[in-house]
């Protein structure tokens, strides 16, 4: 799925600019409040889905009046996702996927492009926010090719759970899905080194698939980060620039065309939509072998 933004700590922080400050850990979420938006429940009611509520729906209505394409740009981010997977399933026989942040069930999600390509296919979804969780096993869910799991970036004991390693095996290739999920990481969360550390417990030959929203106008992306921040009682990350986001990639052998603006790979963005400034940007690469 790769649409949602729940895979961060789980702290509420504090705003500062273009950043935020960590006010301290608190365990996994174990139930849901549909008065504070949330974003996997916001990109839902952006992609047509039926899970959003009043809170979630309010706050896309003020983040369009910052970024009016943004329907566009959640779809372009969306067809990304799922034109990787289908590009690495059959270009690079790639048959393991982890999906961070994966957000709510869609029209057609990872697993089933991926299956489509072979039946075998195995694919983990992870995620933080419980609605999600519980909506993605109750949908998603097939014995022996397809679990959801709550969990994050952050959490070190993803190789360890039973859930996973039943069906990732990790001395294999894996593509990782991380598709519009780290701007909900602050640069306290250490994302980059978080990635890294991941990128490191995988067979030579692996993928990232990673995307994040960008933007070169400072104004733009404080305005966007405060209107989330508030929107999501401080579940948000930082917009950040493209050069931040070349970082995550540092050491990867780059697929064409490179890193950009994701609607260009997806030729989803819409010419009569007025560009904001905020773009989807990311690419996908390859883990030497």
């Amino acid at each position: 799925m790769g649409v949602g933004c729940s895979l961060g700590t789980g702290r509420r922080r504090g705003y500062v600019g273009d950043c935020a400050m960590g006010l301290g850990q608190r365990p996994l979420a174990r139930t849901v409040d549909v008065t504070v938006a949330s974003v996997a429940r916001m990109y839902d009611f952006l992609l047509r889905g039926k899970d959003s509520y009043p809170a979630d729906r309010a706050a896309c209505e003020r983040l369009a009046e910052a970024v009016p394409d943004l329907v566009s740009l959640v779809e372009s981010q969306r067809a990304f996702s799922l034109a990787a997977v289908h590009r690495l399933a059959t270009r690079h026989g790639v048959r393991q996927f982890l999906d961070f942040g994966c957000g709510l069930p869609s029209w057609v999600n990872t697993h089933q492009v991926a299956q489509q390509v072979d039946r075998a296919s195995r694919v983990v979804y992870i995620d933080r926010d419980p609605m999600v969780v519980a909506h993605g096993r109750a949908m998603l869910e097939e014995q022996g090719r397809t679990a959801v799991v709550q969990g994050d970036l952050l959490d070190g004991g993803l190789f360890s759970n039973p859930r996973v390693s039943e069906l990732i095996d990790f001395t294999r290739p894996v593509a990782v899905m991380m598709t519009s999920v780290l701007h909900c990481l602050v640069d306290d969360d250490r994302p980059v080194e978080a990635v890294r550390n991941l990128l490191d417990r995988l067979a030579g030959g692996s993928f990232l698939v990673l995307s994040q929203w960008v933007s070169e106008d400072a104004h733009l992306r404080d305005r966007v980060a405060r209107i989330m921040y508030r929107s999501t009682a401080g579940a948000w990350g930082k917009v950040r620039t493209p050069a931040e986001v070349d970082r995550f990639f540092h050491g990867l052998v780059l697929e064409e065309p490179g890193l950009g603006d994701v609607s260009a790979v997806a030729l989803t963005r819409r010419a009569d939509t007025e560009a904001s400034g905020l773009l989807e940007y990311g690419g996908v690469g390859r883990l030497q072998l």
